[in-house]
């Protein structure tokens, strides 16, 4: 019986590593390119006849959108070197895997995005358990401080009475549970947890997070969300002249409050259709329906582009370097 289970974890440990480093690329790729082709044709590119777009603020929403994405980059290393990952430095070829494995967003679930950069950077010699827990630190990070964010600039506004009070509460308990989730102890529990269930071992110590690598992940992402909410602004703003700096704030907190949702529809590639729900139903308070629904229609295209352009600069820094 002894032998038997030594040869059974044997030929599974086999069959694991023939897919990750044979079909999990394959599989990645492929999977990429038909969700990219799905989420082009669900965009309605008609809306944009006869109209007269801003070109300087597209420009600007386009700058802060491709920072936003670098910035990222930078936290996904910060927390890696805070874990304790050695050798870890924000290189090229850090970076460009972080804009591979960014587009596996476009594939549905958050697993694609997450595996992305435990396979590709673990080539690079960075521990696999290391790059595991800060994914994972990645997400919850991102959608605690989007709520968190979204709250604190929208719940006291009187335009959002049309938001009925029940579900106000609901995102209040949602941002709880986030933060409390996020305190080293359960934080660390749910980690381990999960690596006892999938790996059938005890993780190690020395891959928990401390309270100062959660909060410094947690600042630099607020960071983060108030550059991402200003690209969203200057795309409105290039849409529609007349909308004032005075409404930066709410603009900024629909844009995080779509993130943030849109992070949990895991079902929706990229959030497709619930983050436009979201911000044709709050843009409309503050702009005509019918200029809400370009400015939803052209975040999607401004975030498809800035992606595509994340990886092709990377793409090419990386084989300028050899």
């Amino acid at each position: 019986k002894v032998t038997s289970r030594v040869m059974r974890g044997i030929m599974i440990h086999k069959i694991m590593r023939a897919f990750f480093t044979k079909v999990f690329p394959v599989l990645f790729y492929g999977l990429l390119f038909v969700f990219l082709a799905v989420y082009l044709q669900s965009i309605d590119y008609s809306v944009f006849k006869d109209v007269q777009l801003n070109w300087g603020f597209l420009a600007v929403a386009f700058t802060f959108g491709l920072f936003f994405r670098y910035w990222s980059a930078y936290i996904w290393v910060v927390l890696l070197r805070n874990l304790g990952a050695s050798n870890v430095r924000l290189s090229r070829d850090l970076i460009y895997i972080y804009a591979k494995s960014w587009l596996g967003r476009y594939i549905p679930g958050t697993a694609p995005w997450i595996l992305g950069k435990i396979y590709f950077a673990s080539k690079q010699g960075i521990s696999k358990n290391k790059l595991a827990v800060s994914s994972l630190l990645e997400g919850a990070l991102q959608i605690a401080v989007l709520l968190a964010i979204s709250l604190l600039l929208l719940v006291s506004d009187t335009r959002l009475d049309i938001i009925g009070s029940e579900y106000k509460f609901l995102m209040i308990l949602g941002l709880l549970g986030c933060f409390i989730s996020l305190l080293p102890p359960a934080f660390n529990f749910f980690v381990a947890l999960a690596y006892r269930l999938f790996k059938k071992k005890t993780l190690a110590l020395e891959h928990y997070a401390s309270t100062r690598t959660i909060s410094t992940g947690a600042a630099m992402y607020t960071v983060g969300a108030l550059i991402n909410g200003v690209s969203l602004f200057f795309i409105a703003k290039a849409m529609y002249p007349d909308l004032g700096y005075e409404q930066l704030s709410f603009v900024i907190g629909v844009g995080t409050l779509a993130g943030a949702v849109s992070m949990l529809a895991v079902f929706a590639p990229s959030g497709l259709g619930v983050r436009e729900g979201i911000q044709l139903a709050l843009l409309s308070l503050i702009m005509p329906t019918e200029i809400a629904l370009l400015v939803t229609v052209a975040t999607r295209l401004l975030s498809l582009l800035c992606d595509g352009c994340f990886y092709g600069l990377n793409l090419m820094f990386v084989r300028k370097k050899g």
